[in-house]
């Protein structure tokens, strides 16, 4: 679970990078950033599922 959050933490810094145009270069005259942004949401939502898995599965062994 770790890896999976440091993975999708890299992935999420790289899509704001081209995101904010420091990586990447126009294509035929478009700007890459709409796929920064993209990479980032996608980076930052599999992020957070597994900080859900590791965070919800410490809690099942413990009685409420």
């Amino acid at each position: 679970m770790i890896l999976g959050m440091l993975v999708s933490a890299a992935i999420a810094v790289f899509g704001l990078l081209v995101a904010l145009g420091r990586i990447g270069h126009p294509i035929d005259e478009q700007l890459v950033s709409n796929y920064g942004w993209s990479i980032l949401i996608i980076g930052v939502a599999l992020f957070v599922l597994f900080a859900f898995g590791r965070f919800s599965r410490g809690r099942k062994g413990r009685p409420t």
